[in-house]
């Protein structure tokens, strides 16, 4: 008799588990659709489908152009003229769109995503734009910016703040070639390739979830580490009248204290750069000058971010933001704002904290608030003071 209600006692735990409530009625919704640049003037590509059957229209008449074509792993989609080679096929238009069987997803460059793949010409080569579901696209976005394990309270904060930050990069890019990139530029999406059970999970729990401020969609940025404190976003972007009153941010995106980033392996960190090298990359980037004979920090911010970096050279001091230093020297150098400078004879030692722009959620925070069992809706009420979680159907008919 125990060993029979052991038993039961653990297939009613699986059982709650795994349980998923279905709806009886499912109401039907029309798709979101964001265009996510995948490569950027790229010679060639590799194209394939998972089952092989696709059809090709031209992406700027909706004209079919083949149907049931054969695209086998790894064909090469050349340049022909001013038209396109897929795999010895030539089509003899700027753009095509392939879309697969729906549910199979297009192989680009090793990698599988889901949805419609555009290839277009450019000047040097193509641009690769996958046209993707809203939902879709950040079941292969969530698993790349937190890891499935973390909580999944975190996991689902991150979900709608990527759901929001899409959303409001789609409305506002409306009229451009694309919506986002694949990268930190905008949030790293590696497609179906990358999707897992849990940051699925967590993408369809929230569904349809953003943030919302003052009506309208906030664009929830995060980073990774904030190093103790986030910033306003006015001081990287600029004051947005969306954000700001009488001329001050006093919006979500203000800067506010984080004391749980602390487990981050990018809490501080150190990096040497060679003089010479700093000298190289900012002539490179148009800043003329002939020698580097000290580098010092400027002004702080209340973040404790620098505002600006000071150069001397031949007793001439020069001042560079520091948003256009790090994009100079490179951002995966130095880290963040927040640094010190120590000069050496050939190198400048820079000593840091933090790691990525530092407005809104600091993902490693968040990780550690969800190990204090933090919800979800309190996570994003610390990161983003004043936003509400709103449903986006509901926000866009305002």
């Amino acid at each position: 008799m125990i060993r029979l209600g052991i038993i039961l006692v653990l297939a009613l735990a699986v059982f709650k588990f795994l349980f998923i409530p279905l709806e009886p009625f499912p109401v039907k919704k029309r798709p979101f659709v964001i265009r996510v640049r995948l490569v950027h003037d790229a010679g060639e590509l590799k194209l394939g489908s998972e089952k092989k059957k696709c059809e090709v229209r031209d992406a700027e008449t909706g004209n079919l152009l083949e149907s049931g074509i054969v695209i086998p792993g790894a064909t090469k989609v050349m340049p022909a003229g001013g038209g396109i080679d897929l795999g010895g096929k030539v089509f003899n238009v700027p753009r095509i769109r392939i879309s697969s069987v729906p549910g199979d997803g297009i192989m680009l460059n090793g990698v599988i995503y889901r949805g419609q793949m555009d290839i277009v010409r450019t000047d040097k080569g193509f641009d690769a734009v996958n046209r993707v579901e809203l939902e879709d696209y950040l079941k292969g976005v969530v698993p790349r910016e937190v890891h499935r394990f973390w909580p999944f309270a975190v996991i689902k904060a991150q979900a709608i703040a990527s759901r929001s930050f899409a959303v409001y990069q789609a409305l506002r890019r409306g009229d451009k070639e694309y919506d986002l990139t694949a990268d930190t530029s905008s949030q790293v999406y590696g497609g179906k390739s990358s999707e897992r059970w849990r940051t699925t999970k967590a993408v369809e729990a929230t569904g349809s979830k953003v943030l919302e401020y003052r009506g309208k969609i906030l664009p929830a940025y995060f980073h990774s580490c904030c190093g103790g404190h986030t910033q306003d976003v006015s001081r990287i972007w600029g004051k947005n009248p969306e954000w700001s009153v009488a001329g001050e941010n006093a919006g979500p995106l203000k800067s506010v204290k984080c004391s749980w980033c602390r487990w981050s392996p990018h809490f501080r960190w150190q990096v040497r750069v060679p003089t010479r090298l700093i000298l190289e990359r900012l002539n490179d980037r148009g800043y003329q000058i002939k020698k580097i004979d000290d580098i010092r920090g400027g002004k702080r911010d209340n973040s404790g971010r620098l505002e600006y970096v000071r150069i001397k050279s031949k007793n001439k001091w020069f001042e560079i933001t520091t948003e256009d230093f790090r994009s100079v020297i490179g951002r995966r150098i130095l880290k963040s704002a927040n640094f010190k400078v120590k000069r050496y004879p050939l190198f400048y030692l820079f000593s840091g904290y933090g790691w990525g722009h530092g407005v809104g959620m600091c993902q490693w925070g968040a990780f550690g608030l969800g190990l204090r069992r933090w919800s979800t809706e309190r996570i994003l009420e610390y990161y983003y003071p004043g936003a509400e979680i709103a449903d986006l159907l509901k926000v866009l008919k305002k």
